[in-house]
């Protein structure tokens, strides 16, 4: 016995060392998957929940009107039909999500502050994810701003040359990005075109690039496969697209939100569901990318919103491996911690040593308030927090 456990004794003191090791902040385990991370309470007190609008994947929000836009549905029947993590049932895929505003700063019961935006000239269904708005302003205040809103759609596939519906198991979703166009506040949109492609293959989140054009994101390298289960190392890919083509810019393991710098147009920030890192890129004027920065925030995320003065906000995953278990089976049982980072200009004395922008925690919450957010947009104007969760039963509103 006395020999045995020496023995024993080194691989027990190995396996401590490296559990403290690799559960380290900058270390894969605990920045990706969570392990050994404490979650916080902050900001988490003032907030208050809205089930009038559920399972609220993506939210963009019009900072001169709070007129906030969101892509909705219910969270037990998206679950059936969610691409982006390969549930698959066609058979019983929801064909009434949508495209919601909700007016945040009138007064009144929140059912009647809020309008589904009815499509025109569009004959399929929705299944929607990520979405932007391409914003025209007009030349009188008295005409509303246009907007072009670029809408994900995982539509089911079908064969394109009987129509006859194909098993989504082995060919996936027939998914692409729909472009409609809008006034403000409208209750209504006029289909404008539809971008399929072959590059277009597992579409999360597009960013607007101008009023028919944009770069997004491909969260996965294939529709369906074992191979989709070793994405969270072998990279996938963001792409730019326009009316008379599409194609690849940058590979990412996992890219998941994408959103158009607010300050410098051409600048774009992404977000990767696999590594702790937001990247930012200048769109060339040959529609090329060069990386401008790559900014560490500790955490695998999901969509990015920007406010009225340029910071960026990201809805990031403080505990990963829940999300992968439970919260996709049984998402109104689980509770998941969520949190909102906030990227902002640097101003402190590292920013003399190429540390351009500094990343603070803007909300956290265990659970109690919001599970599994999906997407944090701030009213900067009136120090508003929204939260959406692709799979939520409600979205939040927190005063910051």
């Amino acid at each position: 016995m006395s020999k045995v456990l020496p023995i024993l004794g080194l691989p027990v003191l190995l396996a401590a060392v490296g559990y403290q090791f690799l559960t380290g902040p900058g270390h894969f385990v605990h920045d990706t998957l969570g392990v050994g991370r404490v979650v916080e309470s902050v900001n988490n007190q003032r907030c208050h929940q809205i089930p009038e609008l559920q399972a609220c994947e993506d939210m963009w929000l019009h900072q001169e009107t709070g007129l906030l836009y969101m892509t909705c549905g219910e969270p037990l029947k998206r679950q059936k039909w969610l691409p982006a993590v390969g549930h698959l049932d066609h058979l019983n895929k929801p064909d009434d999500e949508y495209l919601a505003i909700l007016d945040t700063r009138a007064s009144g019961p929140v059912a009647s502050r809020i309008t589904r935006v009815k499509p025109r000239g569009f004959k399929g269904t929705f299944n929607l994810h990520g979405f932007d708005i391409w914003e025209t302003p007009s030349a009188s205040s008295e005409v509303k701003s246009t907007f072009n809103i670029f809408l994900v759609n995982h539509r089911a596939p079908f064969d394109p040359d009987t129509g006859e519906p194909q098993q989504a198991d082995f060919v996936g979703a027939n998914s692409t990005v729909e472009l409609f166009e809008s006034a403000a506040g409208e209750g209504s949109m006029r289909h404008v075109r539809t971008y399929a492609h072959k590059q277009i293959r597992t579409p999360n989140r597009p960013a607007a690039a101008g009023p028919d054009s944009f770069v997004y994101s491909n969260d996965h390298t294939r529709k369906t496969g074992l191979s989709r289960e070793f994405d969270l190392l072998i990279p996938s890919d963001i792409s730019y697209c326009d009316p008379t083509e599409c194609h690849k810019l940058e590979r990412i393991a996992m890219p998941n939100g994408v959103v158009r710098s607010r300050t410098k147009p051409n600048q774009f920030f992404v977000a990767s569901s696999s590594d702790p890192y937001v990247r930012l890129y200048e769109l060339q004027a040959d529609k090329t990318t060069v990386l401008l920065d790559k900014i560490y925030t500790g955490y695998p995320a999901d969509n990015l919103s920007t406010d009225a003065e340029g910071n960026v906000y990201v809805a990031v995953f403080p505990k990963a491996l829940p999300i992968l278990g439970k919260y996709f089976k049984d998402p109104l049982n689980s509770v998941i911690p969520s949190a909102i980072l906030k990227i902002s200009p640097n101003t402190d004395q590292d920013r003399f040593y190429g540390k351009k922008f500094k990343v603070t925690k803007l909300f956290e919450d265990s659970g109690e308030i919001f599970t599994g957010a999906t997407v944090g947009v701030v009213d900067s104007q009136n120090k508003k927090l929204f939260i959406g969760g692709v799979l939520s039963p409600y979205i939040v509103e927190c005063q910051l």
